[in-house]
This record gives C-alpha cells, structure tokens and sequence, in this order.
C-alpha cells in the first residue's frame, strides 16, 4: 500500500521529484565520504600531515557553513531556477579548482566551495523546494527526495575507486565538474514542473519579503532548540565516527575490509525506513517523531561500545541508517509544519549551516580525545549519552 502511494505520487510529479531526487544524489560530491576517498591523495598532493589535513578540511567545512547561513536563505526570494544554475556553476567550479594543485590556499578554498555548494546548497534546495511545494504529500516527497543520498552512498565509492585505478585523481575531479554542466540543463527543465498542492509562489529576483522571520528570531525561539539537537545529533556522531571507521577497526581488531563495506547495511536500512517515514509524516505529522529519530542511533552506539565483533559495526549501521532515515524525512518537513512555508529557506539555511558546523565539529573533538588516548569504549558512550539528553529535550516540544 505504502509503495503504491509514492508510485502514484511520482506518477502526478515525476518531473519535480526527480529534482529533487537529483540534487540530494549530486550533492555527493561534496559529502564526507565521498571526499574521504581523496584524503591520502590530497596528504601526499601537497605533504601534509594527517592533523593539518584534518585542520584544513574542518576550517573548509565551517567557511562553507557560514556561507550557507548567509547565502542560502536566498531561495526565500529568487526562483528556485535561478538558485539552482547559481550552485551548479558554484559547485564545478569548485571541483575544477581541486584539480589546481599549485598551493594549499587553493586546497582550502576549493574544499570550502565543495562543501558550500555540494553538500551545502544542494541538501537545501532539494529539501527546501519539497517542504514548500508540497503539502498533503510533504513527507512522502521528502523522503522520495532524500532517497538520493544512499544511492550515491551505494555506487559512488566502488565507480570513483575503479576509476581512479586508471584515471589520474585530477581526472576524476574533471569529470565531476564537466558532468555537473551537463547536469545544469536537466535540473533547470525538472524544477520547471512545480506541484499545486500549496499555494506557495515561486519567488522572483523583485520579490520583497518583509523580514518577519529572521535567523536571530530563530535563535531566540525555544521551539528551535527544543528540536534542533535532536536534528543534529545523527551527522554530528555518525559524521566523527564513520571518519574514524578504521582507527575504531584497528581498535578493536575488525578487518579492513569488512569495516569498509558494512556502508552497505546503512544506505538499505536508510532507503527503507525513509520510505515508511514519509508515510507517517504525512498521516501523524512530524512532531510526533521528533526525538525517536536518534534512538536507533543511540543504541547503535551503545552496542558499538561494547566490541562484541565485527558484526556490532554492521548492526551499528544498521541502526544508523533507521535513524537517517527518520532524520531525513523529519528535516524536510518538520519545520514546515512550525513556521510555515513562506520563508523556509531561510530557517532551513540556518539549520543546515549548523548541521554543516556540527559535522566539521565533532570529527575534531574525536581526534582530540583519539590524541588524548581516551578509550574508544568511552568515547562511544560519551556520544551515547548526548543522544539521549537531545532526545528527552525533544519530548518537551508539543505535539
């Protein structure tokens, strides 16, 4: 039933969906693991250090957060058009800068505009645009949308090895550049086809809107914060410890190989429960949700603290994966349902600064408490435990 309801959806908005769906699966170019794929390549491109890599790569990740604060709240008053050519031009660039290997200011500025344009203003227009132009189906859209991520999760890693054993890295990064022009066109004519279950209208570069909402309003507002931990929880622990994956391997003696594909069991377990949350979404609401999305999550790590064996990694991601799921439909719609869909972009731009900062966050305090020789058995319960405190801050927001 559930399966027949997002067929019959995307029979009446193929065109739209699909931008979505699109966006979110190109956004991949500038997702952690996907640039993880090029950590040694960048170390050894321009000797650096692990520490001083990891320096620049968390320094790129807040510049572009705080880009995205200020830029993304934008699509509240240009066509969504407009927007979209704005950061498909951003994000080849960017990918071309990569490949400029001359000196480490450009390593830095090219990072900075991959993680802005890519898993920046890509997220944000796909998640913005369903939560606007979607209402009775908002979920389900969402969710459809965000279906995107562990496509790319799943192809992506294995097709960017295989090419890089006979491409050179500068190559690869030329082709990600060159395919997202070819993709502009295509995004452009998709976004064209806008649902008519809202009343919402497609901003243009004369549109005014009166600032009744603003990003500091937002951070005076306790219903933010009652939700916005909750939110930030998953890419803030999932981000530091899949970037530690193989420091948690050696630790607790996992093969190499068996860690690297346990992905695998996160982007099934996400496109599964994504598909059943945007139903409930649409049936109970968000808000009903807020906090459960992090409690698969939470136990997932207790589990992982214990080093039962390998297989805790896979439940771990497993688990993971429910949580991103629920997370991914919730984001997309949640504040929709609290402060409208007028100037969701602009509330969604904040959020997803944020999020952008806590992912550039948490692998640095890792690393602090890797240095500090503090066992990974702690570590995990410490994020265990945040979990839980965001959870029950949750369960204060009214239903």
């Amino acid at each position: 039933m559930i399966i027949q309801q997002y067929f019959k959806m995307l029979a009446q908005y193929p065109r739209f969906l699909m931008f979505g769906f699109l966006a979110t699966f190109f956004s991949s170019f500038g997702q952690t693991f996907f640039l993880a794929l090029f950590t040694d390549t960048f170390i050894d491109a321009y000797q650096l250090s692990y520490s001083s890599y990891g320096a620049i790569y968390a320094g790129a990740t807040f510049a572009g957060g705080f880009l995205l604060m200020r830029i993304g709240k934008r699509i509240d008053t240009v066509s969504l058009g407009t927007f979209t050519a704005f950061a498909f031009f951003g994000f080849a660039l960017a990918a071309a800068l990569i490949t400029w290997n001359i000196h480490v200011i450009v390593l830095c500025v090219a990072l900075a505009g991959l993680r802005l344009f890519g898993q920046g203003f890509m997220g944000h227009i796909a998640m913005t645009s369903m939560g606007r132009y979607f209402s009775a189906q908002r979920g389900k859209a969402v969710a459809f949308a965000g279906m995107g991520f562990p496509l790319a999760e799943l192809i992506l890693p294995l097709l960017i090895i295989s090419l890089l054993a006979f491409l050179g890295w500068q190559a690869v990064w030329w082709g990600v550049a060159v395919s997202l022009l070819l993709a502009l066109p295509l995004m452009v004519y998709l976004q064209g086809a806008k649902p008519t279950e809202t009343s919402a209208a497609e901003p243009t570069s004369q549109t005014v809107i009166e600032p009744t909402l603003r990003q500091r309003d937002l951070l005076r507002d306790a219903k933010f914060w009652q939700v916005l931990p909750a939110l930030l929880g998953l890419p803030f622990v999932f981000t530091a410890v899949i970037l530690n994956q193989f420091w948690l391997a050696d630790q607790f003696v996992w093969s190499p190989a068996g860690t690297a594909t346990a992905i695998a069991a996160f982007s099934l377990t996400r496109v599964t429960m994504s598909v059943f949350a945007g139903d409930w979404i649409d049936t109970i609401g968000s808000r009903k949700l807020i906090g459960l999305n992090i409690i698969p999550l939470a136990l997932g790590v207790v589990l992982l603290s214990f080093g039962f064996g390998l297989w805790s990694w896979w439940l771990y991601l497993a688990l993971a994966g429910i949580s991103a799921g629920i997370n991914s439909a919730i984001s997309g719609s949640l504040w929709a349902e609290i402060y409208g869909t007028k100037q969701l972009g602009t509330v969604r731009a904040l959020v997803h600064a944020l999020m952008v900062f806590s992912t550039g966050l948490s692998p640095f305090l890792m690393g602090l408490m890797i240095d500090w020789q503090i066992a990974p058995q702690w570590m995990l319960l410490s994020f265990a435990a945040l979990l839980v405190l965001a959870w029950l801050n949750a369960r204060r927001l009214p239903s």
